[in-house]
Order: C-alpha cells, then sequence, then structure tokens
C-alpha cells in the first residue's frame, strides 16, 4: 500500500497521513490515531528512504529558521554550568558545538528571572515558540533535598545530561559511561603489571555515577584471581579524609589507586607522589589539564556528552515527539584509556 491510497482510504490528504505518521502536532489525536490503524490493519510500511530524506528536509528547516535550544538550569547550578568545573565546561563546549552544526541558537533561562516560576519561564517559552530545552548535569552538593523541574514537559522535546536530574525520571538521557570506563581502568592497570590495586574516591562523587565505579571494581576483583582483595576508600569531604586515607594506605599498601581528581589531591597532601610513591590512574581526566600534569587514565568524552545530549533533542524535533517519553532513552559515551608518567609500565 502506498500513501496516496493510505490517504484514499482515510478520506484525507496525502499532507495529513504523513503527518500523522510523523506524529505532528498539527494532527488531531482521533484522526492520527485512525490513520495509524488504518496504516496497521493494510500493512502500510514507510520507505526508510523517503523517510531519511525527509529527516533531513526537516532538519534543513531547523537550521533555516535558527530553532533556539533552551538550556534550563537552576541557580544554584550557575557556578558549575556557567565556567567553575572542568567537567561542565566540556558538557558545555561539546553542546555549543553540536548545536551550532545542526542550527540551533543555543541561550540560557533561570527561574530566577521569570519569579522562580517554573510555570511561568514555561508559557515564555512556549510565547516565544522555543521547544528544544536541554537540562544539564546538576551535583551541586548543596542543592535543596526536594528540587525538582515543574516545566509544562507536554510542550517540549528535551533531554538530559547525565543522571543528576531526579526527577522527572522519565528523560531521555546522555551519560558518560562510567561501568564500562571504570572497568577499562582496572583492566589497564592490571596488564601494566600491578597487583595490589585499589578504587579511591569522594563518596558523593561515586554516588552520582550510581555507585558504577565501585561496581565495576567490585566485580574486578572478583573475575582476576591475583589481584589484592583491598577495600575501596570512600571518604566525606571535610570529615577527617587525610588521616582516614593516611591509615587506610598504611594498611593495604597498595601499588596503584584509581581514582577521581578530588582523591589525586588527598594523595599529593599526603606526601605522596606518582609514579615514585604508587601509580595513579585517574577516571575522570580532562584532556589539555590532567594529563599535562603527567597524569594517565580515563578520558570520559564530555564533549561528546554534551553533543550527544543535543542529538537527542534533535531526534525528538524531528520525530515531533514533546513531552516525556514512556520509555525514555539513555545514550551511553564510552570513555577512552590515555597513558601517562603517573602509570607506568612493570610488567
Amino acid at each position: 500500500m502506498t500513501i496516496r491510497e493510505l490517504a484514499k482510504l482515510a478520506g484525507v490528504s496525502r499532507t495529513t497521513v504523513s503527518r500523522a505518521l510523523n506524529n505532528a502536532s498539527e494532527v488531531s489525536k482521533g484522526t492520527r490515531d485512525r490513520i495509524l490503524l488504518l496504516a496497521a490493519e493494510h500493512g502500510y510500511q514507510a520507505n526508510p528512504m523517503l523517510t531519511a530524506l525527509m529527516s533531513d528536509v526537516r532538519k534543513n528547516r531547523v537550521r533555516s529558521r535558527k530553532t533556539i535550544l533552551a538550556i534550563v538550569y537552576p541557580d544554584f547550578q550557575i557556578r558549575k554550568w556557567g565556567t567553575g568545573y572542568l567537567a561542565h565546561q566540556r558538557f558545555r563546549l561539546g553542546v555549543e558545538d553540536r548545536a551550532k552544526q545542526l542550527g540551533f541558537d543555543v541561550q540560557d533561562f533561570r527561574p530566577a528571572d521569570y519569579g522562580n516560576s517554573y510555570r511561568r519561564l514555561s508559557e515564555v517559552l512556549e510565547h516565544r515558540g522555543i521547544n528544544a530545552v536541554l537540562v544539564p548535569s546538576i551535583d551541586e552538593p548543596k542543592r535543596p533535598k526536594t528540587y525538582d523541574y515543574f516545566l509544562n514537559w507536554d510542550r517540549f522535546s528535551a533531554a538530559a545530561i547525565g543522571f543528576s536530574l531526579k526527577k522527572p525520571e522519565n528523560i531521555d538521557r546522555a551519560i558518560p559511561s562510567q561501568f564500562r570506563s571504570a572497568q577499562l581502568a582496572f583492566r589497564k592497570v592490571y596488564e601494566k603489571g600491578y597487583r595490589r590495586i585499589a578504587l579511591c574516591t569522594r563518596a558523593s562523587v561515586n554516588e552520582r555515577t550510581g555507585r558504577r565505579w565501585k561496581a565495576a571494581y567490585l566485580l574486578f576483583q572478583d573475575e582476576i584471581a591475583d589481584v589484592a582483595k583491598i577495600p575501596a576508600f570512600e571518604y566525606r569531604a571535610n570529615e577527617g579524609e587525610e588521616s582516614l586515607f593516611r591509615k587506610w594506605f598504611d594498611k593495604y599498601q597498595p601499588e596503584a589507586i584509581v581514582g577521581d581528581r578530588n582523591s589525586y589531591r588527598l594523595v599529593l597532601n599526603n606526601g605522596l607522589r606518582a609514579p615514585q610513591d604508587l601509580a595513579y590512574a585517574q577516571l575522570d581526566l580532562v584532556l589539555g589539564v590532567h594529563d599535562k600534569e603527567g597524569l594517565g587514565g580515563i578520558d570520559q568524552r564530555f564533549e561528546k556528552v554534551g553533543s550527544a545530549t543535543v542529538d537527542l533533542i534533535s531526534g525528538r524535533l524531528n520525530r515531533n515527539e514533546r513531552g516525556l517519553p514512556d520509555v525514555p532513552k539513555l545514550l551511553k559515551i564510552a570513555g577512552i584509556w590515555v597513558d601517562g608518567p603517573s602509570v607506568p609500565d612493570i610488567s
């Protein structure tokens, strides 16, 4: 069956059928459901090449009218999503580069500028014809525990960076593949000849990853018979972590530590140096910064995560999908290993 035949059967134009099949908002729900039912009953199948072509056409329309991509973040997140933190700088760089390629104009929006009202902010976005929304990573430790986004989600094609946004839960997300990256790090350190390998991380950082780093560490210990079963060192900031680390280090004597950048400062503050006193592999390297300090470890490719988030939003726009999905997509970006002097080969 062709789209022309389906249109004749439904008693509507081919344009209406095309819009209904693409979930366009211009077609009423009743008409759309009727056309979809007829398509299913009569075995209509879209031409994939034509679908791809029309997707390109819609992308060109987005580019031609400079669609605005709204980045909506709370006031307590400004310090990080602005320019204060390395990972967030790279997230943002990826967002802006990809948005430019797709023809989006990136603009920031804060509820504080609209009377601290998400309802009012939603109205402003709708009035301006803005239906693309990106929620950045929200990992400020002092954020309100009951904090939530109350945008009128039904009006927007949205996606988020990372898992830190707790509500709404059912939103498309792009994230670093934390578990796989940690697995890669432990395996690389092991291949370099180390057997007394330990995980050291600030508890709040591991919690933001859903404890995927620790899960990878425990699985690594379980699968590799000849590695020492050293307990992970998890600590809270400003709770005597330096002395606790020293006791842990002296007791278990790890040859190599896999950890985050906060933990590396903890190592340095205890008078230890890599690679002189131990090997250190960092799980959140930022190239151009930490590698210049001689560190090896995992580049989580934060820019790619930001770029992937824009792709998720663009895809929803091109498919005319608004609102929160029943089955949200989770797009994981694999990290890569970066050799560095802090993890020399001793095998």
